[in-house]
């Protein structure tokens, strides 16, 4: 979605804008590009490499491929798209010559191209990630039969697969604007209202789920005092508990709450004055520049999502962790790794 607004408000923007509040809207956007981006790429280089090298075996769950898809998106983002919109804004700020914005403006366009694939593909392993642990909690017998190596991987690829196409239709001849409302419609909005819903209900899966553990713990520590004997109703309790241990993590479903709130929140305020942008018609040029500007910080918020899935991993996956100490331990003594 970013590189929708960042397009169609460097095009459509009039001289006075740039030359006032919103170009230097532009350049504390480049700025702040500029900052994240090295960030980005470096923290999600870090948990690529860890859950391909795999030290601790953490990763070798399915829902692992849905984790690099996304890590895969944010890098695309930092390595090929933040800088190229700083450097195409840095440039329309502080120069005039044609040659620099040629260039700078080709490269915005290939990066245009590469972030509505890697933005849209980051969106949908979150609802993919957010589906799965609905599974996992709300249906565990079904689990490890519906969700397989091969239905997460395959899903993965058709997604990026899907996503290079169609950012690739500009390109090919469709109508600019057909695009972007085609985009934001089927895809920025649809995703987004879609993983809202799931969110709901896998609270309440994660509800009754604390209810039932509780539940069952309360029963199986009354037949413990009260008969030496396992008991039918207490062998169940137990192979309750256990089924849902082998498919659910509490951490991960967690970890994965809170991408898709950070995720909603960044974007429901850019959906919102997209859809404005695209479709309001201007009174005045102070209602434009006004969008314009409100485009161009509702932009940041998704980047900066883009910037803080690696760090939400790190927060809330305890075996990432170690697992990343594992890796940083072993760089400075390889014996470790013979006595694990």
């Amino acid at each position: 979605m970013s590189e929708q607004s960042s397009n169609l408000s460097t095009n459509w923007s009039s001289s006075s804008i740039q030359n006032g509040a919103y170009s230097r809207i532009e350049l504390a956007s480049a700025c702040t590009l500029a900052f994240l981006s090295p960030i980005t790429v470096a923290t999600n280089i870090l948990l690529i490499t860890t859950i391909i090298k795999d030290p601790l075996n953490y990763f070798k769950k399915p829902t692992s491929y849905f984790v690099l898809g996304l890590s895969i998106a944010d890098l695309l983002c930092g390595l090929l798209v933040e800088p190229f919109f700083a450097l195409y804004f840095f440039v329309r700020y502080f120069t005039t010559g044609d040659k620099f914005q040629v260039i700078s403006h080709t490269l915005f366009v290939i990066s245009s191209i590469i972030s509505t694939a890697s933005l849209n593909a980051s969106f949908v392993m979150v609802l993919m990630l957010s589906f799965v642990q609905f599974i996992a909690i709300e249906y565990p017998y079904k689990y490890k039969i519906w969700i397989r190596k091969r239905f997460v991987l395959s899903s993965v690829m058709a997604t990026w697969l899907y996503f290079t196409v169609f950012s690739l239709l500009p390109v090919l001849g469709m109508d600019q604007i057909l695009f972007f409302k085609l985009n934001l419609t089927l895809h920025s909005t649809v995703i987004s209202v879609i993983l809202a819903v799931l969110q709901i209900l896998i609270y309440r899966a994660f509800k009754g789920h604390l209810q039932v553990h509780k539940i069952t713990r309360t029963t199986s520590l009354l037949f413990h005092l009260h008969s030496n004997t396992a008991s039918p109703q207490k062998t169940s309790g137990k192979r309750l508990l256990q089924t849902r241990s082998r498919n659910y993590d509490r951490n991960f479903v967690l970890m994965t709450f809170y991408l898709a709130a950070i995720l909603l929140f960044s974007a429901f305020p850019h959906i919102g004055v997209f859809y404005v942008f695209l479709y309001k018609q201007y009174r005045n040029q102070k209602e434009e520049v006004v969008l314009n500007i409100s485009l161009r910080i509702t932009d940041l918020f998704l980047f900066v999502k883009a910037a803080t899935d690696a760090f939400i991993f790190a927060w809330r996956l305890p075996s990432y962790r170690k697992s990343i100490r594992f890796l940083l331990a072993r760089k400075h003594d390889p014996q470790i790794e013979t006595s694990v």
